[in-house]
């Protein structure tokens, strides 16, 4: 009865972090056209868009330049790494919706990955021009610490599953 409930839930959880993934992937995408629109347009009529882009900053409506294409990359790698990171546990859950077991090598590596994906995040945040708050790059660096001891709990799992299928 339990593994029908885990199979069904993880199933459901699956779908829900598809479709967070086609939403993250849409903005990802969206993300990085504006960002070349803004680098191209700079680019060809670069007259034009410094003397707007100036005449805004000098009314402090806007950051500069650089500061503003650095912060369009962070936000862009930000949503990447939220996308990446949906996308791996996706791919966790629907190996336990079909039924799986979740203790296999892959699942070791999925979490590390989104570990990795969690700890970039947080790199980003830091480096944007609008500065990320102390506790929020903690909360993140301890999840990540969080998801990689989790990921070593799956290792050790997988070692133990082996080992069981081996005796039988």
């Amino acid at each position: 009865m339990k593994q029908i409930t885990l199979k069904k839930s993880a199933h459901f959880i699956s779908v829900i972090l598809n479709i967070g993934c086609v939403i993250f992937g849409i903005f990802s995408v969206s993300l990085f056209a504006g960002i070349m629109v803004i680098i191209c347009a700079h680019l060809f009529s670069a007259e034009m868009f410094e003397m707007v882009w100036e005449n805004a900053v000098r009314e402090g409506k806007m950051i500069s330049f650089g500061q503003g294409v650095l912060f369009f990359i962070c936000c862009l790698g930000k949503l990447v790494c939220t996308f990446l990171a949906l996308y791996h546990a996706k791919r966790i859950f629907s190996c336990i919706g079909k039924g799986n077991s979740p203790f296999t090598p892959e699942t070791g590596v999925q979490i590390r990955k989104i570990a990795l994906y969690v700890l970039l995040f947080a790199v980003f945040s830091v480096i944007s021009v609008f500065k990320m708050s102390f506790s929020s790059f903690f909360m993140c660096g301890l999840s990540a610490l969080i998801l990689l001891c989790i990921s070593l709990i799956f290792d050790y799992g997988c070692e133990l599953q082996q080992e069981i299928d081996e005796t039988l």
